[in-house]
């Protein structure tokens, strides 16, 4: 099951650690233009840039180094220009060379429309995937979002939590809502689990934009990947 590993607390903030089952890999990639010519899963992405990761080879990539490709989403596709702000082993994270028409498509590209129609529903698919224990609903679009809706031993929804890009949103039960960002990501792979253990900066205060933000996909996922009454559950409790 999810796990809360632990709860940090300092003068200016609070983290969290939770970890999280992993789908083994992702459609959404980004493909190299010049250089090495290297193909990426983006991990994660935002409006400001992506997390990539590569499974063989080796790399040269430096910290200031500037990195041009296309992102290709099942069908999308968006032409990147960006700059390397870290490295650590085989994944890299980038910052996008913005600009005016740049946000706008990105913003397009990333709509709540486009992410719910890349959504997959891991909790009914065929592969051989071992759901942790009260795992009810398991909703991705590959590095843009996670919806994870977690039942009680007997019955009825007791936590759910939304990674949608650096967003974080979670209700649980006796708790209530409370929101924050992903700080950082790493793998946690065992030879028998694919996991990730997630870095959470919490809000001081429910940040109602994220919130929003997480009702606005809520609200478009069709009743074939997430039941009407789970589904207005989480609209209920989100304060939709």
């Amino acid at each position: 099951m999810e796990r809360h590993l632990s709860l940090i607390k300092t003068e200016y903030q609070e983290l969290e650690k939770r970890v999280f089952p992993r789908f083994p890999f992702g459609f959404m990639i980004f493909k190299e233009l010049a250089g090495n010519k290297m193909v990426f899963e983006v991990k994660d992405i935002s409006l400001t840039g992506m997390q990539l990761c590569f499974r063989d080879g080796t790399h040269d990539y430096k910290i200031g180094s500037k990195i041009e490709g296309e992102l290709h989403w099942r069908g999308s596709n968006m032409p990147i220009k960006a700059k390397i702000q870290w490295v650590r082993e085989a994944a890299l994270g980038i910052s996008f060379d913005s600009s005016i028409s740049f946000e706008e498509k990105m913003r397009s590209f990333l709509s709540f429309d486009n992410i719910v129609s890349h959504i997959k529903p891991l909790h009914k698919t065929d592969m051989a995937i071992e759901l942790p224990n009260n795992l009810k609903f398991w909703l991705k679009a590959d590095g843009v979002l996670d919806l994870y809706v977690w039942e009680h031993s007997s019955q009825g929804i007791s936590r759910f939590q939304v990674l949608m890009m650096e967003h974080f949103i979670e209700w649980e039960e006796g708790v209530g809502v409370k929101t924050g960002r992903v700080m950082t990501q790493r793998d946690l792979d065992t030879p028998l689990t694919q996991e990730d253990e997630f870095v959470f900066q919490i809000d001081e205060n429910v940040v109602s934009e994220k919130v929003e933000m997480a009702l606005g996909v809520v609200r478009k996922i069709s009743e074939d990947h997430l039941p009407l009454d789970a589904k207005e559950f989480l609209i209920y409790k989100l304060g939709g």
